[in-house]
């Protein structure tokens, strides 16, 4: 069994009104979470037990890289960086 695969994840950024909340309506989502920026590196440790799925990470990671929250001069930074852009979107 393949613990891993090599797929696209779209990752869009939306903005909400301060007060909406979301509904769980199609039974792919058990729950949704707000966390802020220190809660979302806490929960990413390797001793963090978090309901999200290991995939889900490859967003929140992307996101954390496109608002300067993981900069360049983070330790690992091009590694990060190289590993999430490789391959293509055929």
């Amino acid at each position: 069994m393949d613990l891993l695969t090599r797929m696209v994840l779209f990752c869009y950024d939306l903005e909400l009104p301060a007060d909406f909340e979301p509904k769980v309506v199609d039974g792919e989502v058990e729950e949704f979470l707000q966390r802020d920026v220190k809660e979302q590196f806490e929960s990413m440790a390797r001793d963090y037990h978090d309901p999200m799925k290991p995939n889900c990470y490859l967003c929140v990671i992307d996101y954390l890289l496109r608002t300067g929250e993981i900069s360049p001069e983070t330790p690992g930074y091009l590694d990060l960086v190289r590993e999430l852009r490789s391959g293509d979107c055929a």
